[in-house]
């Protein structure tokens, strides 16, 4: 029995640069795909990814993606 259910496609979008505009440019790319995904539809931090603060900008973009990670794990979506 596979354990995914859905694949998404973002890893891609993910970026090594650690300035705020990259990574703000980053989540909102991800946040493009997640809102295009059905399977996504109950994620309620998508919103936040477009709006990143510039003051923790850092942290921030990071426990959004472990909230994504963690909602792609209970709803069997694979993040590619």
């Amino acid at each position: 029995m596979n354990r995914w259910l859905h694949k998404v496609e973002v890893k891609h979008l993910l970026t090594e640069e650690e300035d705020y505009e990259s990574i703000s440019k980053s989540m909102n790319d991800i946040a493009d795909v997640l809102s295009k995904e059905e399977c996504f539809k109950d994620f309620e931090s998508l919103d936040a990814f477009k709006d990143i603060p510039a003051d923790e900008y850092f942290d921030y973009a990071n426990c959004l993606l472990d909230e994504m990670y963690d909602y792609a794990d209970a709803n069997r979506i694979w993040i590619g």
